[in-house]
């Protein structure tokens, strides 16, 4: 093997070590603002001598879209760790395949939460 090819070997799979590693840390940022929207709903709820105009129903709203945004983390992180097996596999044979399901059903769940978002922001006005 030439060194160029080597080379070329080896940066591409620091490129999909580098991908996975954004699925790993988007997968944490999507579970950890999950909890905060979750433990958030319940704080506002809880703290003595503050009061909270939005309903117990507009609350339990805001604990589930925490819960919504906490699972997507979890099947980020699920797709993110299957994505970097399948692509180290091709790369070691030499034969890429691009997976355009994955960016339109990532992009359809983005989607999906905007609006989950909005719908829970619209709930509280």
């Amino acid at each position: 093997m030439r060194s160029t090819d080597m080379n070329l070997r080896v940066t591409d799979h620091l490129a999909n070590e580098r991908t996975f590693l954004a699925y790993v840390r988007t997968s944490m940022s999507l579970m950890a603002f999950g909890f905060v929207i979750a433990k958030f709903a319940v704080l506002t709820h809880a703290v003595p001598g503050v009061q909270v105009s939005a309903s117990p129903a507009t609350l339990m709203s805001a604990h589930r879209l925490g819960i919504v945004f906490a699972a997507l983390g979890v099947l980020l992180g699920g797709v993110g760790s299957w994505r970097f097996v399948v692509v180290d596999r091709e790369l070691k044979r030499d034969e890429y395949h691009s997976a355009p399901w994955l960016a339109i059903g990532v992009g359809a769940a983005t989607v999906i939460a905007g609006v989950l978002v909005i719908m829970n922001l619209l709930r509280v006005l």
